[in-house]
């Protein structure tokens, strides 16, 4: 961590960049991350304090996009009781307009909203980590920008671009989502950023810091080096886990982790899916969109007259329903799940289940950590 503060990419070390009487933001991610902010965060605060900036010049905004707000003990678990308690901190709330700043609009036509004061801050620094993203290509920095702390129609215009199949999961150059993305980071033009790449049990791996593109796509390097998986054929069966907590929080967060799975499963082969979802679906659009709409199809057609976040989750979600055999381990209410087009698992009887599918699978693969793996199958399907 010291080395990457010490020596960034593309930038001045952060002591060097930052001077005493200035106001700095620090970004860091929700709950629905697993970050280890943690880990680093500290550390970026002593280097602000060793070069003149007290802790009352700081302020720490939580990026939650368009997620829900929330718990003081989930903020706490984030950034840890001493920050907690020594740095001023709060939510990003997306659907504040008097909260917002309007700085431009992208080539693309996103019109860029973020928090106001993030973009009045002297200094803002990025930080989050780096795993594979399903329409920007890879988490992490700009997106804790945007959406982190968009408004939410910046972040609905760009989640719109889902249609476009160079919106994909380890792609950047040439992926809209991604350059609109980075269009948008321009703008604001943040000082520094900090982002971690873990392994699935939390343990880092790497620390990328500096220029918020270069810096970056170094750490998007690391990613592929140590979480893609090279797969020489599809699968019949997988058996698969979301990866536990955070990632399965909800069926929103885990969807993430059935899309990686299924990328390395036969068309109308099956996955076994292990996600609780103690939140339900995660997205209330999502469900009414799930309940309103019978296929993808139709939730296609509707999400382009008027496109709108949570629904295109369920889009995706019910896309996997039709393309695979989808047998969800889940607390989710069983006739959700039908409406998801998958098959409902009680808890109780995943054992049994996994006995009779594997029986009849000729070829299997498992993934226990499939919210952070991305396999690439090198044969056609």
């Amino acid at each position: 961590m010291a080395e990457a503060l010490a020596q960034p990419i593309g930038t001045l070390p952060l002591r060097n960049i930052v001077k005493p009487g200035e106001r700095i933001a620090i970004v860091v991610n929700d709950i629905t991350r697993l970050t280890r902010t943690d880990l680093f965060l500290p550390a970026v605060i002593a280097v602000l304090n060793q070069a003149g900036i007290p802790d009352r010049d700081i302020f720490i905004v939580f990026a939650l996009g368009i997620h829900r707000k929330q718990t003081d003990a989930e903020r706490i678990e984030i950034i840890g009781e001493e920050l907690h308690r020594r740095i001023r901190n709060f939510d990003h709330d997306c659907w504040d307009d008097s909260a917002l700043v309007t700085l431009g609009r992208t080539s693309f036509g996103n019109n860029v909203q973020i928090n106001r004061q993030v973009w009045e801050a002297d200094r803002i620094i990025l930080t989050g980590e780096i795993i594979y993203h399903l329409i920007a290509g890879y988490s992490g920095g700009r997106k804790s920008l945007v959406p982190g702390v968009a408004g939410a129609k910046t972040t609905t215009f760009n989640h719109s671009m889902i249609f476009d199949p160079a919106c994909r999961a380890g792609a950047l150059d040439g992926n809209p989502a991604h350059e609109d993305l980075l269009e948008a980071c321009r703008m604001a033009e943040p000082d520094f950023i900090v982002n971690v790449v873990l392994d699935p049990e939390g343990r880092l791996l790497r620390v990328v810091a500096g220029h918020f593109d270069l810096a970056h796509r170094e750490g998007c390097l690391a990613v592929d080096a140590a979480l893609s998986a090279s797969v020489n054929e599809p699968y019949d069966l997988i058996v698969a886990s979301a990866g536990g907590y955070p990632l399965d929080l909800d069926l929103r967060q885990a969807h993430k982790g059935l899309e990686n799975a299924c990328a390395a499963l036969k068309h109308g082969g099956s996955i076994l899916f292990y996600a609780e979802c103690p939140n339900g679906a995660g997205h209330q659009r999502f469900t009414d969109f799930i309940q309103k709409y019978d296929d993808e199809f139709a939730m296609q057609k509707a999400l382009e007259d008027r496109f709108e976040v949570g629904g295109h989750k369920a889009y995706w979600i019910v896309r996997l329903g039709r393309l695979y055999d989808v047998c969800l381990v889940s607390t989710l209410d069983s006739a959700f799940v039908n409406r998801c087009h998958f098959r409902h698992v009680p808890v109780a009887e995943h054992q049994r289940w996994a006995d009779q599918l594997c029986a009849g699978a000729k070829r299997m693969g498992f993934m226990p950590h499939s919210g952070q793996t991305l396999p690439i199958v090198r044969s056609s399907r």
